[in-house]
């Protein structure tokens, strides 16, 4: 049967695939006509497959969503007493800190040399791509912090609570970090290290008031990588599953190996929630060097991760579930009864928006209906490309498309701003904006459905990439 063409279009931002066959519950795709148009099949019916999931309780698709494995990008799934391991994917815990520049604005980036420094001076402090190097201003960690680490993840830094999603999230006295040791061995070395792929550092400008902010997106490194691929593994083993549809595991939280997965999967939130503020450190120190101007932490927060969360139902009550947002961001509004006792309870906390290295990035605030999506929202702007299409068929714009990097002009905060300095020596072709949604289109479904409200908008004036 076909799957997208039984989706029934109930608003002007929301369409709903009936339950049907093996689906435990009805999917919800929060989505504009023109969105929605650009899915195809295959992205619906892994959508229904999920919605099979055992213990699940509901599915939504936010507006950036695409084809992923297990669970569609974009997607996030609702269950009563089950983790579904896709639900977190390989990079658990990928996420974005923000920080804000006081007294820094636009006028003060517009110098194209000056960019160029704070990138030669970020460069110098934080490790970018794979392997295991260091630059030769990182710090040298030490082997007891990894385990405060892997414990207690922002709050080993002596990171404020307020700034931060989850600060940890516990483990039990069970947790024993060697126990899969390709993780470990990769966690130290790795620690305080952008990586490659999507990841990046980011030096952006508000389009309406030219302050700066730093974005920094990265996640749990290969401690991350590792730990979900040994959990694949031994779920597919336990459930029954050929090894080459691991993917597709999943575990009864309060079965032996479930627990085991949680406290695992917990640990990598943990580290890579600490990884991001330890490179928040070196980004700090090059931009003091560089602007004269001390940068502090905004938010940070995950968009790859399984949470338990209290779960606002229609009718006002309340249950826990597990709520996993395989390439969405958490959207707590205020209110939200687990937002009481932190600073956000009256407001809901920031949801922070990458999106491509020419058309920038967001901050959003969630609005009451944000309890009709999962408390979700986008976590970026979503592919169009794959990268192996991208570098296939982008090739013969190359030249192009590093002209637009280099000559984009903007105004930003009444100041006119000239280009994003690199430090890459051409654009990543699977990484330019080419491959990416339109931002703006994305953003403006979660307005039109009151999910959540634009509060920032901002643009790229210097990017690092990870670069592979």
């Amino acid at each position: 049967m076909s799957y997208k063409y039984t989706v029934e279009q109930v608003s002007a931002g929301h369409y709903v695939l009936p339950r049907t066959g093996a689906m435990r519950t009805e999917v919800h795709g929060w989505l504009s006509p023109a969105l929605f148009a650009q899915t195809d099949e295959a992205l619906w019916s892994q959508a229904a497959r999920a919605a099979a999931s055992p213990g699940a309780i509901g599915l939504h698709l936010m507006p950036d969503t695409h084809l992923g494995y297990g669970i569609p990008v974009g997607g996030v799934l609702v269950t009563e007493d089950t983790v579904v391991q896709a639900g977190s994917g390989y990079d658990i815990s990928c996420g974005v800190v923000y920080l804000q520049v006081p007294g820094l604005h636009a006028a003060d980036v517009a110098d194209v040399a000056r960019r160029r420094a704070w990138v030669d001076a970020v460069e110098a402090r934080v490790a970018t791509g794979l392997g295991t190097h260091r630059p030769r201003l990182a710090p040298r960690l030490k082997a007891p912090l990894l385990d405060d680490v892997l414990r207690h993840g922002a709050r080993a830094l002596g990171v404020r609570a307020e700034v931060c999603e989850r600060q940890f999230i516990p483990v039990t006295d069970a947790f024993n970090p060697h126990r899969v040791q390709r993780a470990h061995a990769k966690a130290l070395p790795q620690l305080g290290s952008v990586g490659g792929g999507n990841h990046f550092i980011e030096l952006q400008v508000d389009r309406d008031d030219g302050q700066v902010f730093v974005m920094v997106h990265c996640g749990s490194r290969g401690y991350g990588w590792q730990t979900a691929n040994h959990f694949f593994f031994e779920g597919a083993a336990l459930r029954g599953l050929p090894r080459a549809r691991r993917e597709e595991s999943w575990l009864r939280i309060d079965e032996p190996l479930g627990r085991l997965y949680w406290d695992h999967h917990n640990s990598a939130a943990n580290y890579a929630v600490a990884n991001r503020h330890l490179i928040v450190q070196g980004v700090r120190e090059a931009t003091q060097v560089v602007f004269g101007h001390d940068a502090e932490v905004y938010y940070e927060i995950s968009h790859n991760l399984v949470q338990e969360e209290t779960l606002v139902l229609p009718d006002g009550s309340t249950q826990r579930g597990f709520v996993h947002r395989k390439g969405a961001t958490r959207a707590f509004p205020a209110g939200h009864p687990d937002l009481v006792g932190t600073p956000w309870a009256a407001t809901g906390h920031p949801c922070l928006i990458p999106g491509s290295m020419l058309d920038g990035a967001a901050i959003l605030f969630p609005e009451p209906g944000a309890h009709r999506s999962a408390c979700s929202v986008n976590h970026g702007s979503g592919r169009v490309m794959g990268r192996g299409q991208a570098k296939r068929d982008l090739a013969a714009l190359h030249d192009d498309i590093d002209a637009e990097m280099q000559g984009i002009e903007r105004m930003l905060g009444g100041v006119k701003v000239r280009g994003v300095v690199g430090n890459t020596a051409r654009t990543p072709l699977d990484e330019c904006h080419h491959v990416y949604k339109e931002l703006d289109a994305v953003i403006e479904v979660l307005a039109l459905e009151g999910i959540a409200r634009l509060d920032r908008r901002l643009y790229p004036v210097a990017n690092l990439k990870g670069t592979d």
